[in-house]
């Protein structure tokens, strides 16, 4: 199932599919390693919509809920 990356629940891991950021946000997302077929990893959900932290590779970054929410990814696992 493809589902916002917002929707991912603490402790759950989903491939990143596509990313309905702006261009301009796409060096730095590429930097920390959010780009199409990257292993993702929900490490904090903030209750509501305020940032969580997610793991990917060996980095943790921390995004708001409306940028994760044009993050689409693949869940590995069940909601």
């Amino acid at each position: 199932m493809v589902v916002p990356l917002n929707y991912l629940k603490q402790g759950r891991k989903a491939i990143v599919v596509w990313i309905a950021l702006p261009g301009d946000c796409e060096p730095l997302l590429s930097l920390w390693g959010i780009e199409p077929d990257a292993l993702i990893t929900c490490v904090y959900k903030h209750k509501g919509d305020g940032m969580s932290a997610y793991k990917i590779r060996h980095v943790v970054v921390a995004l708001r809920a409306d940028d994760s929410s044009k993050i689409l990814v693949k869940l590995l696992d069940p909601l």
